[in-house]
This record gives structure tokens, sequence and C-alpha cells, in this order.
């Protein structure tokens, strides 16, 4: 194993502390890098010496938006939370040539680099998605695989989204608001109120929406500015894959949680995937969507528990 592995001091991390709802007691948290092919590659990780778990996040967050779900799941494993490369300060930009599958080939590498034997994985959303293309194409190195509303679309709207040339394909839907966003503001109450309009957020409580604000955003000279930079978030939402071939190709063992029906998760893709991979295991939380990890991160701490000591 080759690695390159430091404590990274990054002036934000103080914020994590933000995101933990009263009833938890704070987990202390460390970063480190890695050198990569393409960066630094950095990481959150817990102390606890249980068995070791790879995290991997959701487009337009980071693994400081889910310390509420780490620290219900950080006494009884090693976190390892891998910060995509959108968030790594000497990443390139992104190649319109590249989707998402790269940000399999980053894990694989940073697994491959700081890990000696077989992990337990788990993603959210795009999280989900790269977690189990990398399992794919590299199933030795996993050991199970929970996957939180795996992203992606279906046949037909990759197919439709492969007609658009790469420039027209920013302009509509997700990633045509998410250009038209703001990414600044003077101080979080601003933030707050751009975010408490906003249907994503509506089954939110304002503390909890407070708090992962915090933790989406860092400090500027002016206020405050979101860490993950728009025109990732905007290159993802162009670029979606066909998502079910992958999930039906796992060979390793496998849980999947999933919350409500999402414009993120067709519902014909759990239905397909239940048909035809019985050996593959379900949790439906039906009172959340498809942001379930942050918003009720103790609910799906349980559901993650319970897949991961089946999986171990």
């Amino acid at each position: 194993m080759s690695t390159m592995v430091t404590t990274l001091d990054r002036p934000n991390v103080t914020l994590a502390a933000r995101c933990l709802t009263a009833s938890l007691r704070l987990m202390q948290m460390t970063w480190h890098t890695t050198a990569l092919t393409d960066g630094t590659a950095t990481a959150w990780q817990n102390a606890s010496t249980g068995p070791a778990v790879v995290f991997h996040h959701a487009t337009a967050l980071g693994p400081r938006c889910y310390a509420p779900l780490l620290t219900e799941l950080g006494n009884n494993y090693h976190l390892k939370a891998l910060a995509m490369r959108p968030l790594w300060q000497d990443a390139p930009p992104p190649n319109p040539r590249r989707e998402w599958d790269l940000f399999a080939d980053d894990l694989i590498e940073w697994i491959e680099a700081t890990q000696d034997t077989p992990v337990l994985a788990m993603g959210h959303s795009i999280g989900a998605a790269t977690t189990a293309m990398a399992a794919v194409k590299r199933p030795e190195l996993f050991k199970g695989l929970v996957l939180i509303e795996p992203a992606g679309v279906t046949r037909r709207i990759r197919v439709l989204l492969k007609l658009l040339p790469y420039r027209l394909r920013q302009t509509k839907g997700p990633a045509a608001e998410v250009l038209s966003g703001p990414t600044h503001w003077p101080d979080l109450p601003s933030a707050f109120a751009y975010y408490r309009a906003s249907k994503a957020y509506r089954r939110f409580d304002d503390a909890t929406l407070r708090n992962l604000i915090a933790a989406l955003t860092v400090a500027t000279d002016t206020g405050i500015k979101l860490e993950y930079p728009r025109n990732w978030e905007a290159h993802l939402y162009a670029t979606p894959p066909h998502i079910l071939p992958t999930l039906k190709r796992l060979s390793v063992p496998t849980e999947v949680i999933i919350g409500k029906p999402s414009l993120f998760m067709d519902p014909s893709i759990a239905r397909n995937l239940r048909a035809n991979r019985p050996d593959i295991t379900f949790q439906t939380l039906r009172d959340y969507g498809h942001l379930l990890p942050l918003e009720a991160p103790t609910q799906v701490a349980a559901a993650a528990r319970t897949a991961l000591n089946r999986l171990a």
C-alpha cells in the first residue's frame, strides 16, 4: 500500500460542531489528505477502532453536512468520509467528457492508497451511485455496500439527455437552477431565508436547516459562501447515468435504503432492482425524501447500523 496521509488543518472544520443536534455528543473528527493522480483528496475521519466504513456524500454537499449521521454511527465504526474532488483544493475543473464514473475512479484510487483490507462502504445519492460503480469495477476492494437513495435516471431520460449538446443540458432543469442561484450571502440569516423558501428543504425544521447551512458554507471577508462549486454541481446534474444496469451488476453484498419517490431516484429503478436482485435487501423510510440522511439522521443511522452489522 502506497500512501501519503497527513492531518489537514482546515479553518472551516469547527463549523461541523454546528451540525450536531443538542442530543448528540460532539464526535471528534480530523481531516486527512492523500495525494492522488488528479489532486489531493481529503477525508474526514473519526478515531474509533471499529470496522472501517468509507462514506461517499451527495452532490452539492460535503462530509461536514453529515455530522449528525456520522456521530450516530461513530461509536461503532471507524468512519472515513471521503470528500469528492469538487471539494479538493487542487482538483482540475469539470471535464465535459467525464461523467459520474470519474468519482468512482477517485474512490478506487483512494481506497488502494489508504486501505489494507476490503472495506464496508456507504454512500448517499451520487455518493451511493459512484460507490456502486466502483464496486462493479473493483469488487475485491469492498466487503459490503449500504446505498442510500442511489441517484441516477431511467434509460429514457439518459437517451434524451445524450441527444442534447452538453452546454444546452446546463440550461435545463436542476443544472440551470443551480447556475442561476446565489453562492454568497452577507450572513447566516440571509442564507437561511434563501434555503427556507426552497421546496427541497420544506421538511427540515428551522434548527436542522440552520445547522445544514452552516455546514454547507465557509467564511469570507464579506460574509459566507457555498463550499461546493456551482460549476461542478451543474456538471453533475447535466451528466446523470442510467444507474440501473450498474446496480444489477453488483456482486458485493448490498443493502439499499430509500425514502419517498423522487426526481433523483425514479420508483421504476427500485422496482426493477427488487425484481431482478432479490438478494439485495431494501429498507424503506417512507416519511422522508431524497435528503433523508440530513433530514432524519437518527432514523437513517439506525437503518444503516442494521445493514452494516449484517454486512460485517
